[in-house]
């Protein structure tokens, strides 16, 4: 079989499969039922489980070679045209190819290793939540509670010489107690039961500060990537919530709330205020677009420590704010527009909607 047989042979593979999905995705229960807690389950703890025997991130080693095999191929190709100037139709259209060919492998592996789970229904069922409409008093009897359990919660931690709440251990540490809250978790809800390889860091951190992303999960190695280069508060959280991916659960505000969840089911005092910490700030920016007075009023009850804490999370963003952070959060917006989430990176606060729901059946 010749290169050209091969590549429209890949293309087609690929087109197959979207099909599939496009039909796969009328029946979210039987993908629910039969992939995401079945199959699928299964081959993430295996891959997961695999990947954790190497110390550094396989996913994060695979783009650094995807991207020399790109600009090699790119300049391969262009030496080609110069030398062979009359064929540069058949030239390009080659190299087009190839890259077809390639985005569509990648892409048959993603939905088999992981995509479909963008197709399950939503987990309210798996921890027996209502959602529904909620109005603008139970959003602020809300906040009022998280207020509450964020100040007494940050009593219990420790803080550096600035005053700034710090976790207990390095990054290391933390990624060896993560699952602690996954297991404490599922005691009450078995879906978030497994075994599972443990979180790692990436070496590109502190440029993934300018992008504005804390994490990764990558579908093809089951590696919960995470950006170590941030708040004690955020890579807590941020753990816990690629975690959740890495169980099967795509949507960011379900992978939010179950980090939420995991957080303050955990015994350790530093993930439990890093959960309430960041369902406040959830909360805070919901509640500040129906009830800023009521939110002004309810921030004068927040202890001086969790005040510090908010105050440098604020600052600490803020000096990676620009262009850089613009575009990658519109890359962002396109990968989850185009696998389903019609909020597109909106949905990281429809986690709201579900705390609301969550303390509803609590209450």
């Amino acid at each position: 079989m010749n290169s050209y047989k091969r590549q429209l042979l890949c293309i087609g593979l690929g087109i197959v499969i979207a099909l599939l999905r496009a039909l796969l995705s009328a029946f979210p229960t039987v993908i629910d039922t039969y992939y995401s807690k079945g199959i699928n389950k299964w081959w993430i703890e295996q891959l997961s489980r695999l990947s954790a025997l190497f110390p550094f991130s396989i996913f994060e080693l695979l783009i650094y070679i995807a991207i020399v095999v790109f600009v090699a191929a790119l300049i391969f190709y262009s030496i080609k045209l110069i030398q062979n100037h009359k064929k540069w139709g058949s030239l390009i259209l080659q190299y087009l190819l190839n890259l077809l060919a390639a985005f569509s492998i990648g892409y048959c592996i993603f939905i088999l290793f992981w995509g479909l789970n963008y197709d399950r229904p939503s987990l309210e069922a798996d921890f027996s939540l209502a959602s529904e409409g909620h109005d603008p008093e139970e959003l602020i009897a809300l906040y009022e509670q998280l207020i509450q359990q964020v100040n007494e919660a940050r009593l219990n931690t420790r803080e550096n010489e600035q005053g700034i709440f710090i976790a207990n251990g390095s990054y290391h540490d933390i990624f060896k107690r993560a699952p602690i809250g996954y297991e404490h978790a599922a005691q009450t809800y078995p879906v978030l039961s497994g075994t599972y390889g443990l979180a790692k860091p990436t070496l590109t951190s502190k440029l993934m500060n300018y992008t504005n992303i804390t994490g990764i999960y990558s579908p093809f190695t089951a590696e919960a990537n995470v950006n170590v280069a941030v708040p004690d508060s955020t890579l807590l959280f941020t753990t816990m919530h690629e975690m959740a991916h890495q169980r099967g659960y795509a949507s960011e505000n379900e992978a939010n709330f179950i980090a939420f969840l995991t957080c303050i089911h955990h015994p350790d005092p530093d993930f439990i205020y890093a959960g309430y910490l960041s369902a406040l700030k959830y909360t805070n920016v919901a509640l500040a677009k129906v009830d800023s007075e009521s939110l002004i009023e309810l921030n004068a009850q927040l202890s001086d420590g969790v005040r510090r804490d908010m105050r440098y999370l604020n600052q600490f963003w803020a000096q990676y704010e620009g262009k850089v952070e613009e575009t990658f959060n519109s890359m962002n917006q396109t990968y989850l527009t185009l696998n389903g989430i019609k909020d597109g990176v909106r949905s990281y606060g429809r986690v709201v909607d579900l705390l609301l729901a969550y303390y509803d059946h609590e209450s």
